[in-house]
């Protein structure tokens, strides 16, 4: 082993011990406040971030990625951090169109981009990591990745190809390229030691600007999404019929039309829709059991305007 590799490898297993280490604290807190199951694998990816060496980080600055949100914890005070100006903790990094599954765990480098965890069911596993253009679009994408490194990788991998022919960048890539290479196998130690996702897998209603919901069975039929989207956008009549029809198969013990219009309503961001998404998204995180998700709901929906998302500081 070259000198480069074992001082590598030695930064690798120093900062894993220290991060798992951490795991409980930051674990019970996320918990705390959030009402979530926080999995291994952040640890592993907060490890792999402060073993970065020089040339290593700027890697990370050519994908232009930080770590942001929930990553905050592990840091150095992340724990002592509280919210500004006494702002609920789940307000930290959430932007204004985040849908309530979307924790953050990343920061990008435009247009208000940021990578979450997508938590579908507050009493189990994020299902995988999503990402979102805030300050663009702001509809959630998921490439399908199960843990924060293995998102970095796509990013990593997509970067490579474009930029093959730059030479001036290629140290720092292909550094971090073997950073990642070096933690691989703890992020797939971390994903089976937390056991399997429920709902992984699983069949999703289309949702207009989001990835959609995992539902059990009976949950209803929340229609077509080209029926809503021509609803939204020249029928306002339509639009509430469908907003009428939700509530009463949400009375009915039907949650599938209110999480997904309740969803789309809030995606649009509109404040004469606001009361009509905090009301069916609550009620079908009620009914469904996903209670921690209906408080996000409700939190988020008495502070949509903030200056900024930057929520947790030094106490």
């Amino acid at each position: 082993m070259s000198d480069d590799a074992a001082d590598g490898e030695a930064r690798r297993n120093a900062a894993l011990a220290a991060t798992q280490a951490r795991y409980p604290a930051v674990s019970e807190r996320f918990a705390r406040a959030h009402g979530f199951r926080l999995p291994r694998h952040t640890a592993v990816f907060a490890a792999f971030w402060q073993s970065l060496d020089a040339r290593e980080r700027a890697g990370m600055d050519l994908l232009g990625l930080q770590p942001w949100g929930v990553i905050d914890y592990y840091l150095p005070g992340g724990l002592d951090r509280v919210g500004r100006d006494g702002l609920d903790e789940r307000l930290h990094c959430r932007f204004r169109r985040d849908p309530p599954e979307f924790v953050t765990v990343l920061s990008g480098d435009s247009d208000g981009l940021h990578y979450g965890l997508w938590y579908d069911d507050p009493a189990e596993l994020p299902t995988f990591v999503v990402h979102n253009y805030a300050r663009d679009s702001a509809e959630t994408w998921t490439s399908g990745m199960v843990t924060v490194l293995g998102e970095v990788w796509t990013r990593f991998d997509r970067r490579v190809r474009d930029d093959v022919d730059i030479p001036e960048d290629r140290p720092a890539l292909y550094a971090l390229g073997a950073a990642l290479d070096r933690f691989a196998d703890a992020d797939g130690q971390a994903v089976a030691e937390d056991g399997p996702r429920r709902w992984s897998g699983v069949d999703r209603p289309r949702t207009i600007g989001s990835p959609g919901p995992a539902l059990p069975p009976g949950s209803g039929d929340p229609g077509t999404e080209d029926e809503r989207a021509a609803a939204y956008r020249t029928n306002p009549e339509r639009m509430r019929e469908l907003v009428a029809g939700a509530r009463a198969e949400l009375a009915a013990g039907r949650p599938a039309a209110a999480i997904v219009v309740g969803a789309e309503l809030h995606w649009m961001n509109g404040d004469d829709l606001a009361r009509d998404a905090l009301d069916l998204l609550t009620g079908a995180y009620r009914t469904l059991g996903r209670g921690a998700l209906a408080d996000i709901v409700e939190v988020h929906h008495r502070h949509r305007d903030l200056r900024s998302v930057e929520v947790l500081v030094r106490a």
